[in-house]
């Protein structure tokens, strides 16, 4: 074997360790050290239970009669049959093909069509999971126990913001999605320079200020990097260069569109192929007025219903970036530069941290201490940017839409 071949050889497995997510693997394992949102609040509210796949796994999510949530493996112990087919009862959750119940621990508690003295139900358990709400979204815990704490981020659960959430299921691996965020360059040159050839293609005005970085940094911290970065013809003392703005391990996103408002893109590996992000956005309201307490959800589309990329539309350029790789690339057919910089301290760092798992440490960005989580985790964040989007047309953003537009749609 060349040289050649045994670089190649190891990147693909370097690839396989850090895109695999399902049980047992390295990359799937350290996952399940977090807390994921797995749906919003208001889905539960048309229909108490609903099928989800979080890291390879397929789940029935359920809120049951007197408000309790619960988690369990989606294929029923008896037949097979999917729990997310079935209803709640009680505190149960029960199959709609013979009525075995479960409770939230994924304890089997009822086989109604078996004899009284039937002992089967006590020797029958499936997966269960705990659930948490928090800031209008259901959060579950895969990992092994003790859970670590839910983080409370600030945005999330101060109550005197208005927020909403839009969803994107997209057709890639994770690694594809979280990696944008250390890739400080892709905005001058997707966010800038292509969306005003894409918005000259379709008749509109290319008015978006083209900028070009002077220089980039980053810094690692408690809970994941800090992505700074300087502008030609701005000074040091911006705070996109003194401060910048976190990517918290191992792959969400928290960034500020402008003053008062901010976005967390919560990515979650669905399995080796798929994505489903959140994109929470929270914004301060006039002194006054009242902020509903109900946070609504709306779809981020990556493509228009045909299935074609929307390229004039700002968050359907980075998903349109991440699918067009594939389900999963290749990194072995990289070619990275030192404008690539973050991504390769973004990988190593995830190497390390699955090494931490290995050793049975606790990775970077675990929440244990209460006292951290009290009265929520403040983090790091530029208050100013010293860039805007805001010539884009209307049309061209799908960031936030107003909240009465968000409640109107289907």
């Amino acid at each position: 074997m060349t040289a050649v071949d045994r670089s190649l050889e190891h990147r693909r497995e370097r690839t396989e360790r850090l895109t695999r997510v399902g049980p047992g693997t390295p990359m799937g394992r350290y996952l399940r050290s977090f807390w994921y949102p797995v749906a919003a609040v208001v889905e539960l509210e048309k229909w108490p239970v609903k099928k989800v796949r979080l890291l390879g796994e397929d789940l029935a999510l359920f809120r049951t009669e007197n408000g309790t949530l619960g988690l369990v493996a989606d294929r029923c112990p008896h037949r097979g049959a999917s729990l997310s087919c079935g209803m709640t009862d009680g505190s149960l959750l029960r199959c709609a093909y013979h009525g075995w119940a479960f409770d939230t621990t994924g304890q089997c508690v009822d086989t109604p069509a078996e004899p009284a003295t039937s002992t089967l139900k006590a020797r029958i358990k499936t997966a269960g999971y705990p659930v948490q709400e928090m800031g209008g979204l259901l959060w579950t815990y895969l990992g092994p126990a003790p859970a670590p704490l839910l983080p409370r981020y600030e945005h999330v659960v101060r109550d005197d913001l208005d927020k909403a959430v839009t969803y994107s299921d997209l057709p890639c691996n994770w690694l594809q999605c979280a990696e944008n965020s250390m890739d400080p360059y892709h905005l001058e040159y997707l966010h800038m320079r292509f969306l005003n050839w894409a918005r000259k293609q379709v008749g509109e005005e290319p008015n978006i200020p083209i900028r070009k970085h002077a220089k980039v940094d980053y810094e690692i911290f408690e809970y994941g990097i800090l992505k700074k970065r300087l502008w030609e013809g701005s000074t040091e003392d911006t705070q996109e260069w003194r401060v910048g703005h976190p990517i918290i391990f191992p792959g969400t996103l928290f960034v500020p569109i402008k003053e008062g408002w901010v976005e967390w893109q919560f990515r979650v590996p669905v399995d080796d192929t798929h994505t489903l992000i959140y994109w929470y956005d929270a914004r301060t309201v006039p002194a006054g007025t009242p902020v509903s307490k109900r946070v609504p959800l709306a779809e981020n589309p990556w493509c228009t219903p045909d299935g074609k990329y929307m390229p004039e539309v700002i968050n359907a350029q980075d998903m349109m970036a991440w699918v067009s790789q594939g389900p999963i690339t290749d990194h072995a057919l990289e070619h990275l530069g030192e404008s690539d910089r973050g991504v390769a301290l973004y990988r190593r760092t995830l190497d390390e941290q699955l090494e931490r798992v290995e050793r049975g440490e606790d990775p970077m960005g675990v929440v244990r201490d209460p006292a951290k989580n009290t009265p929520y985790i403040k983090l790091p964040i530029e208050q100013h940017l010293g860039y805007t989007l805001e010539g884009a047309p209307a049309s061209s953003t799908y960031i936030f839409p107003k909240r009465e537009v968000i409640e109107a749609l289907p």
